[in-house]
């Protein structure tokens, strides 16, 4: 009998230890994995307002895989801390990360209350500018950006950012965050405010199938 009460212990003892491990996870995140050595290398110019002035060329190269593979997205996620409510978060994963001489952005894309907003990175000159923001695109295309807390973990391949709430129109709890999607361009203009942008590669995970990737808002 004395066994039987010994185990029942110990065995209440790892729920409990279980229990307080998992309320320490991340609550509901979203994570997608993308297709990895899908870099296009390509020119493309574009206004600051959006508009495609003139696509050249885009095509798939196994060659350029090896040159690019600092814009190979691996995975996307976005995710909650119940400690933090007033922020959201989101992360992503790269092939091979490394800092380039050229203009490298990485994003993440979501709509919320008919308006497209972002998370993202800016680097250039070999990692001596680096900049975390997020925003908003306007009805002229134009995009309305903040500074943010962000990271980059070189180690790990891994992007990070801290996104207040108060800067991508305040979601509430429920409310859904839509068509989540990422992308990673190699850019020849050092300047983001450049009338015209020259776009040399990218990298695009998003939706397969024509679903929708959708996260809900916990806090």
């Amino acid at each position: 009998m004395k066994k039987i009460i010994s185990f029942c212990s110990c065995l209440m003892l790892v729920l409990t230890t279980v229990s307080v491990v998992n309320s320490e996870e991340i609550e509901n995140e979203f994570e997608e994995n993308d297709f990895r050595f899908d870099v296009f290398h390509g020119i493309r110019l574009v206004r600051r307002n959006g508009k495609l002035l003139s696509s050249l060329f885009q095509s798939w190269n196994p060659i350029w895989q090896f040159f690019l593979k600092h814009l190979d997205i691996v995975s996307f996620s976005m995710f909650e801390d119940s400690d933090e409510p007033e922020f959201l978060q989101a992360k992503m994963k790269i092939r091979s990360f490394k800092y380039s001489e050229r203009r490298t952005c990485y994003a993440i894309y979501w709509s919320y209350d008919n308006t497209c907003y972002f998370a993202g990175t800016n680097t250039h000159t070999s990692g001596e500018n680096v900049s975390h923001i997020a925003g908003y695109f306007k009805q002229d295309n134009s995009c309305e950006r903040f500074s943010i807390d962000g990271e980059i973990n070189e180690e790990e391949n891994t992007l990070s950012w801290i996104i207040p709430k108060d800067l991508i129109g305040n979601p509430e709890e429920g409310d859904l965050l839509k068509e989540l999607r990422a992308g990673a361009y190699l850019i020849y203009n050092k300047d983001c405010d450049a009338r015209v942008t020259l776009y040399l590669a990218n990298d695009r995970a998003g939706p397969l199938n024509n679903e929708c990737y959708t996260y809900a808002v916990q806090f």
